[in-house]
């Protein structure tokens, strides 16, 4: 299994357990990635977590203020996620295949958003270090930037210009949503597997327990 942020942050003893599992329920609650999480209730230091991060994964980190952001790499990734799990995508390489996404990430071990993004792109994911706070105020400048060029759909109706207009319209807000939908196209024994694989990550589900359950329902089929 993949090493997590919780567990570099408990080898660094930065976080005792307790702490760490509070700040683990508090991020499921909220939707959140943990790194987020902890920033904001000051557990940690942005330079701190950052520094960890990049040192430990061997990552280079990046300056937000300065570096180029592509804005069709942004548009590959729904803004909710990006805030969410506080990630920002800078560039896309058409050239390689599969394409390969270069996404400044607060936590580069965040599972979930990294499958997320795979499945929703199609796109290896690159990712490089930069702090939550520097990315919050990119993600709000970088997709203010691509939604800003996007023009709205709704129904055209003689009633929308002119003297002739009796009601206001409705305003319509637009999302950015990701170009590429390939979970769309799984098929059902790769959903099952890939939700079982989600709830053993996020440990709501115990392997024991799973195997035993495997067990019981193959004995039952076997009329045992």
């Amino acid at each position: 299994m993949r090493p997590t942020l919780g567990d570099l942050l408990l080898e660094e003893r930065l976080l005792d357990e307790q702490t760490l599992r509070i700040a683990r329920r508090n991020a499921r609650r909220a939707g959140v990635g943990l790194c987020r999480v902890l920033v904001e209730e000051r557990h940690l230091t942005d330079g701190a977590l950052a520094e960890l991060v990049a040192r430990r994964l061997k990552l280079p980190r990046v300056d937000l203020e300065r570096e180029p952001i592509d804005e069709d790499a942004v548009r590959e990734v729904a803004m909710e996620l990006a805030e969410a799990r506080r990630l920002l995508p800078l560039s896309v390489d058409r050239t390689s295949q599969p394409r390969t996404l270069r996404v400044a990430m607060a936590d580069p071990l965040d599972s979930d958003a990294l499958d997320e993004i795979e499945l929703s792109t199609g796109c290896d994911v690159v990712p490089v270090v930069a702090p939550v706070g520097a990315l919050a105020d990119a993600i709000t400048r970088a997709y203010r930037g691509v939604i800003t060029k996007m023009i709205p759909r709704r129904a055209a109706s003689a009633y929308d210009t002119g003297e002739h207009r009796t009601q206001p319209m409705a305003r319509v807000e637009p999302r950015t949503q990701p170009t590429h939908q390939i979970a769309d196209e799984a098929d059902l024994d790769a959903r099952v597997e890939a939700l079982l694989e989600l709830l053993l990550e996020r440990g709501v589900v115990e392997r024991e327990a799973l195997d035993a359950a495997i067990r019981r329902v193959l004995r039952r089929r076997a009329g045992e």
